[in-house]
């Protein structure tokens, strides 16, 4: 089962894996968001009694806001990535107003006296050293700021200031992005401080009341749990939907692999679309068919080899015994008497010698291999000719027009003519053999056609059986056929179209 299912099951696994950290990871910012709402959500008249709840709710906005731009840009954003306060809000010193999320925070670089204090909004690092400020002119960037001590550990509270008392909050930025900050807390890499006027009354109109029981809390985490959950299975079925089809290609691949390496050198895989495994199934077929080829041609050269080898063999020994038996044949024919009942015998045993050595050079003629690769079709074929024209007294009438073909065509009209014309002089003791290569059309004929005994072409089984069937079979493996003509005393023809 792990090797069937191996690439399979890693690849689902990863999508799993992913999507249940996106998952996660959205929710999380989504609860990082609502909490702080729903944790100071009341009623429209407890924020007219409690003034810093507002101031609490604005510190945790701006906090999450900047937690989310530090786990974009990986560290803290400074006055330049994000800006305290809102530039279209113009209140002066003593004054506050409510906003849609807690109180609204001026942006102003006019430097005001110090009879009131501002509503301000302040980013500090680790250190407390000032990043980003809603009242620069006040609260410049780059000086440390010492916040308040606070009576609860909520961070928030009233404090006197050189200016005057004012309401004040901190929440904490929290560490999304791995920031390597040393602080007591690993999650928090800097604080966001809000403080207004502590003698404004704040009215908000139109609140709806929320109910702030810890059961909404308790809500936002089993709805996180229940999403997270949901996303488990939708991975698994888009992981085993998505690498279905993939697996299925690569396991077809690794087959053929082991076919080809078992000696199918004709297995090939259908090439789909464009990937990189379409890639390596093309490259897969490519080696297969070199390699393939190269099999044919290691088999092309050891029959030569073996074809050369039986030629020498057959030249260094019989040949040569029937050349002695000729000759003393020749000898004994000689020295009889002309009256004596031998020498006819004599003189039959060195025609049968002489007629058996004619057959044998045929033969070796037959079994010498001509360099097509090298020369060509049209000169291989003129060789063959010339071969026997010289050795055996031949006459050949050869008329080749040049064509080309593609290699394994010309191999087996060129094994075609050698047995052809191999035939003739062997068996049918032609004197005399018509050879024509033509083409028209994109049709190749060539006609073998010679003036010996002949033969019935029914009985070919008796004689000629071998060699007619190979060159069937050659003619066959090209996409042609081969058609035979031949009676007794009347020649042979062998034509061969493509």
């Amino acid at each position: 089962m792990r090797r069937r299912w191996g690439l399979q099951a890693k690849m689902t696994t990863s999508y799993v894996v992913v999507t249940a950290t996106a998952v996660a990871l959205v929710e999380a910012v989504l609860i990082a968001v609502a909490l702080p709402s729903l944790a100071g959500a009341e009623e429209g008249r407890s924020f007219e009694r409690d003034p810093l709840r507002l101031v609490e709710t604005t510190a945790a906005d701006y906090a999450t806001r900047v937690s989310a731009r530090t786990a974009r840009l990986g560290r803290l954003p400074t006055a330049v990535d994000f800006r305290l306060g809102e530039a279209e809000v113009s209140l002066a010193p003593g004054e506050a107003r409510p906003g849609p999320k807690g109180v609204l925070i001026p942006y102003t670089d006019v430097a005001f006296d110090d009879a009131a204090p501002m509503s301000a909004a302040l980013l500090l690092d680790s250190a407390g050293v000032v990043v980003s400020s809603s009242y620069p002119a006040g609260f410049a960037v780059g000086r440390r700021f010492a916040l308040p001590e606070s009576p609860t550990p909520k961070g928030s509270g009233v404090a006197a200031t050189s200016s005057g008392p004012v309401r004040w909050a901190t929440a904490p930025v929290l560490d999304f992005g791995g920031l390597p900050e040393a602080t007591s807390d690993p999650a928090t890499v800097g604080t966001v401080y809000v403080q207004i006027p502590a003698g404004v009354t704040l009215i908000v109109p139109g609140t709806t009341p929320v109910d702030p029981s810890p059961g909404t809390v308790t809500g936002a985490f089993a709805l996180f749990v229940l999403v997270l959950a949901g996303a488990v299975p939708v991975g698994v079925a888009f992981g085993l939907l998505s690498t279905r089809r993939l697996v299925r290609r690569v396991r077809r691949l690794a087959a053929s692999t082991v076919a080809v390496a078992e000696g199918d050198l004709h297995h090939r895989v259908p090439v789909t679309g464009t990937d990189e495994v379409s890639q390596l199934e093309h490259h897969f077929n490519l080696m297969a068919e070199r390699l393939s080829d190269a099999m044919h041609a290691e088999r092309q050269l050891a029959t030569a080899g073996e074809r050369a080898r039986i030629a020498r063999e057959l030249h260094d020994s019989i040949s040569q015994d029937l050349f002695s038996l000729r000759l003393l044949a020749g000898g004994v024919r000689k020295a009889l008497p002309t009256a004596s009942p031998l020498r006819a015998q004599v003189a039959t045993m060195e025609d049968t010698a002489t007629g058996t050595m004619h057959e044998m050079q045929a033969l070796l003629l037959h079994l010498r291999p001509v360099a097509l690769a090298e020369v060509g079709l049209v000169a291989a074929i003129e060789e063959v000719c010339r071969a026997y024209r010289d050795r055996l007294g031949v006459t050949i009438d050869a008329e080749i027009e040049p064509v080309e073909l593609p290699p394994p065509v010309e191999h087996a009209i060129l094994r075609v003519v050698q047995e052809a014309i191999a035939n003739a002089v062997r068996h049918a003791r032609a004197s005399r053999i018509a050879l024509r290569l033509t083409h028209h059309d994109g049709r190749v004929e060539v006609l073998v056609e010679d003036d010996g005994v002949g033969f019935d072409p029914a009985r070919t089984h008796e004689r000629h059986g071998l060699g007619l069937s190979l060159m069937r079979e050659r003619v066959a493996e090209v996409g042609g056929a081969l058609v035979l003509d031949s009676a007794p005393g009347e020649g042979t023809r062998v034509r061969v179209r493509l």
